[in-house]
């Protein structure tokens, strides 16, 4: 008898990055997350399809994560990357010489990597999103997407900015999966209702999600519990483990905090445990890991090395206490309300794999023990909309983040507030170029559509955050600073156009070639919204 329902949602973004860096930030994000997470991922839902085990995920990979995973200057790159990792992981095998230990752990990189390239050309084709979209239609899993750039909606002053990136999303997605998405990512699960600013009718967020045929989207657990129900249709007042509905009729779940903190809290979560990857030491020699994390509170230097036999035992038994306590939660929920719940839980993707080297086997085996339970089904978002929307209660929603404190001081802090004016001033400018446009020429439109590209790529909530946490402060200050400064030659441009020569055809060229995002970007998005 099936109790209830896990719905696992994975989140896949990595900011526009092309030929902006490499190393420690820049390229090799994108890198990494390919060859540890996106395709080691592919390679276990291909495994279980050819076992005919049936999964249910939810996957947002990223408007802009799209567009660098369809680059061939990318793909190029991957290979590039891949192939020094091969040849570090050799060179390895052979400086070990009798030290059996390190070479078996050598070895056992060697074989993954190889694995990762070969699957790469020889069963993907270079085509991740093709795979992705080859899942979708077999069922294995449900695509959404997220704002273009990753946006941080709440904080856009002006409603163009909202809409242009959420229906260059739609675009995208449509582009890549010929499918219109039914759920959203929002950034940072960050959601503002309708409000008066100025004197001005601001719309809720899921006003315009609604606007272009979203359907559904996350909050966090506390942007589900702070919530007002307006209309009853159950019993279960304010849960994380059902959904609601908006009174634009978008609905809405909230994580489920038990499932997150099993692989989110750094004190109980899977990840930290002694015999999986210690992550933060590497080789001198090849940067490859060597070493488990042994204990929290032990330093580098006295880190032990990596067991390979003893994780995988790890793996075994954490997915199984992960299996035991939805299937407890589930049956709790069922008892009290005879009702089906869904545990939501959303993740970061590249925490699996990446971060968490042993993430991905763990996932693969929670999928295989779900498969084998009578009481936990995997299931999309969509799906079970479609079995319970009309159990829905209707709430009215409160501002909430995921993101520390739960609101919105990760992104719009004290110390880095001064990004907010730029990017809302440069939203209304482009509002003010635009109405005065109409029919653009070819030249002028490929002006406009690069201005639009820049202002997209200023917007995304990457850089404030890494400038909030420090991690690659400098470097996102840069970025930020970079897509403003373009964003700033191409206006210049783009306010009179009867002196073409105000930007060189070579400085855009160069531009393009750099920020090459949304080749069909539509700038009427840009233009200022009537509600």
């Amino acid at each position: 008898m099936v109790l209830g329902y896990f719905g696992l949602v994975l989140h896949g973004h990595i900011p526009w990055c092309k030929k902006s860096g490499v190393w420690p930030a820049g390229e090799e994000w994108l890198m990494e997350a390919m060859a540890e997470t996106y395709i080691p991922f592919l390679n276990v839902l291909r495994e279980l399809k050819e076992k005919g085990i049936k999964t249910g995920i939810t996957v947002n990979i990223t408007p802009i994560l799209a567009e660098q995973l369809a680059d061939e200057y990318m793909k190029q790159r991957f290979t590039e990357y891949m192939e020094d990792l091969i040849r570090r992981a050799k060179e390895d095998i052979s400086r070990f010489g009798n030290q059996s230990q390190r070479k078996k752990i050598a070895q056992f990189h060697l074989d993954r990597l190889e694995r990762v390239l070969n699957t790469f050309y020889h069963n993907y084709y270079r085509d991740l999103l093709g795979t992705f979209k080859w899942l979708q239609e077999e069922g294995m899993v449900e695509l959404i997407t997220c704002a273009a750039t990753h946006g941080f909606l709440p904080l856009f002053r002006y409603d163009s900015g909202i809409f242009s990136q959420i229906q260059t999303a739609v675009d995208t997605h449509k582009k890549f999966f010929d499918t219109h998405p039914k759920g959203i990512w929002l950034p940072e699960c960050a959601y503002r209702p309708k409000e008066y600013r100025d004197g001005e009718l601001r719309e809720s967020i899921d006003y315009w999600l609604n606007n272009s045929g979203i359907k559904y989207f996350f909050v966090d657990t506390h942007g589900i519990l702070d919530d007002e129900i307006l209309e009853e249709h159950n019993s279960y007042g304010l849960t994380p483990n059902f959904g609601y509905n908006l009174q634009t009729g978008v609905s809405v779940f909230g994580r489920n905090q038990k499932s997150s903190r099993q692989v989110w809290d750094a004190d109980i979560g899977y990840p930290g445990d002694q015999f999986y990857r210690e992550f933060h030491k590497k080789d001198a020699d090849s940067g490859l890991h060597y070493w488990r994390i042994t204990g929290k509170k032990i330093d580098k230097e006295h880190k032990e090395l990596y067991e390979i036999e003893k994780a995988k035992e790890k793996i075994q038994s954490h997915s199984q206490h992960f299996i035991s306590i939805m299937e407890e939660e589930l049956k709790s929920f069922h008892e009290q309300h005879n009702m089906e719940a869904i545990i939501a839980s959303p993740y970061d993707f590249e925490l699996y794999g990446h971060w968490w080297m042993e993430g991905i086997d763990w996932l693969k085996n929670v999928f295989e023990l779900i498969s084998q339970n009578e009481n936990i089904k995997m299931i999309t978002f969509s799906e079970y909309i479609h079995k319970y929307k009309e159990h829905f209660s209707t709430i009215k929603m409160k501002q909430s983040t995921w993101g520390k404190g739960g609101h919105f001081e990760v992104w719009d802090n004290p110390e880095h507030r001064w990004i907010w004016p730029y990017i809302n001033s440069s939203i209304k400018e482009f509002e003010r170029v635009l109405e005065k446009i109409h029919s653009p020429k070819a030249w002028e439109k490929e002006v406009l559509q690069q201005t639009a590209r820049e202002l997209l790529l200023m917007e995304g909530s990457d850089w404030p955050f890494l400038l909030y946490t420090k991690q690659a402060k400098e470097y996102a200050n840069k970025r930020f600073h970079h897509h403003h400064q373009r964003f700033n030659k191409l206006i210049w441009q783009a306010k009179d156009f009867s002196e073409p020569h105000r930007l060189p055809k070579n400085e855009l060229n160069q531009i393009k070639s750099i920020d090459s995002c949304f080749p069909d970007l539509n700038i009427d998005y840009f233009r200022k919204r009537e509600n």
